[in-house]
């Protein structure tokens, strides 16, 4: 408890409110773990209830997104709403898909396979960094790099030696120009 009460008035300290004694840090902290474990029963329960119908191959109509406050207290269930669809020719998609590309790529390559499938890709980036954008001439020169080796070289990832993948996010657009939100891209490139 001197070690709760020490770095609760650590904080308290660091944003400007007021610090406690041991025995008020007590009665707060003996407040807040019966609330956590409530709150944590009760989605914990919520889950499972879930669950049994994922086991049972319910309909997306028989699952329930529920909203509880246990101060108030409020229950408020509402039927899910399925992930929004994509389709360009003969490809469909929803954002909670993943497009698998196989092989340590180059840029082009990856271009190249967007451009398979009727999509122009013109910007992919890894993390907080872009790998390549159409309208950068510098990027030009990174055609020919392995994405691995960008994800490295650029983005700064470390890429340890158990690990097969990577994910990239790639923004392409139609024929027409129209952007279109495609899926997060994972390259096996092992």
């Amino acid at each position: 408890m001197d070690l709760i009460a020490g770095l609760a008035n650590m904080r308290a300290r660091n944003y400007s409110i007021p610090e406690v004694d041991k025995l008020k840090a007590k009665l707060i902290a003996g407040r807040i773990i019966p609330a956590v474990a409530t709150a944590t029963a009760l989605a914990t329960g919520m889950v499972c209830l879930e669950l049994y119908k994922v086991v049972q191959s319910k309909p997306i109509e028989a699952y329930r997104n529920t909203f509880a406050n246990l101060a108030l207290p409020l229950f408020a269930m509402a039927e899910p709403i399925p992930a929004k669809a994509f389709e360009h020719k003969e490809l469909k998609w929803s954002i909670w898909d993943r497009w698998i590309i196989e092989g340590d790529k180059t840029v082009q390559e990856v271009l190249d396979w967007f451009q398979e499938r009727s999509l122009r890709a013109y910007s992919i980036s890894a993390g907080q960094s872009l790998l390549y954008n159409d309208i950068f001439p510098k990027h030009k020169e990174r055609l020919g790099k392995k994405m691995s080796e960008l994800v490295v070289t650029v983005a700064k990832q470390v890429l340890p030696p158990g690990r097969r993948h990577f994910d990239v996010v790639v923004a392409c657009e139609d024929e027409e120009g129209e952007d279109l939100d495609v899926p997060l891209v994972s390259i096996r490139f092992k």
